[in-house]
């Protein structure tokens, strides 16, 4: 199985990529109701790990304009960056998603498509998560919701939006449900008083993170949920 986790494995990945585009898990047209559901089209947009996917694009067609999208990879922005010329008040930065460079409080949705899935794939799994759910609380507004799109059934995946630094009202919608491929969408919507929850208790979670040995930590996963990379993937479209 590929080391999802290794930005060098992204790297890579998009060089080989060069002019082709791929939507991880769902499209746009099957999330746009969720999206609409929790915001409107003025809405600020964050896209977490966005690689070469055409959500930002779906959704600016679809009369969205205040997206942000981001990703480890250098070689991806730049490609998406020529890509979408076009579109010129969406955005497109390398940056981390642990280590946010945006204001607090100024968001109104994160969208993370599987981007949760390829950090639990790597090295400090726990405690990378736990700094991007830090983070992306950080630049929620209030009632501003991170949607992560999953491979993760929900016994495996609502412990890490539940870290006492977390302050949000959870639940999750799946899809494709009943099929051998189902998705689970997880909505996490942000509280009053998260910032003072997340300042008063994230160094007690950082520190029991970094000190837990995450062999132990980590839930037993059936071999359904270890599943290869073309289970997860849709085709692989070219940009003409």
């Amino acid at each position: 199985m590929p080391n999802y986790g290794d930005p060098e494995y992204w790297e890579k990945r998009y060089e080989e990529q060069e002019g082709r585009t791929f939507d991880w898990l769902e499209s746009y047209e099957s999330l746009k109701p969720l999206i609409k559901e929790s915001i409107d089209n003025k809405g600020k947009v964050l896209i977490l790990g966005c690689g070469n996917a055409e959500l930002g694009e779906d959704m600016y067609k679809d009369g969205f304009r205040d997206i942000e999208n981001i990703d480890i990879s250098e070689v991806v922005i730049g490609q998406m960056q020529t890509r979408c010329e076009s579109m010129p008040e969406m955005h497109w930065k390398v940056m981390d998603v642990r280590d946010l460079k945006y204001p607090s409080n100024f968001f109104d949705i994160a969208i993370d498509k599987s981007t949760i899935d390829a950090l639990l794939c790597g090295d400090n799994s726990y405690i990378n998560v736990a700094r991007m759910t830090k983070e992306v609380q950080r630049v929620l507004k209030v009632g501003g919701v991170y949607m992560a799109i999953s491979y993760g059934v929900p016994d495996n995946r609502l412990d890490h939006f539940e870290w006492k630094h977390l302050h949000w009202n959870v639940s999750y919608v799946t899809l494709n449900e009943g099929t051998e491929n189902p998705h689970y969408v997880y909505l996490c919507r942000k509280k009053e008083g998260a910032d003072e929850i997340c300042q008063a208790n994230w160094k007690e979670v950082e520190e029991n993170l970094n000190e837990e040995d995450e062999d132990d930590l980590k839930p037993d996963y059936d071999e359904d949920d270890d599943r290869n990379e073309d289970d997860n993937e849709e085709p692989e479209k070219n940009s003409e």
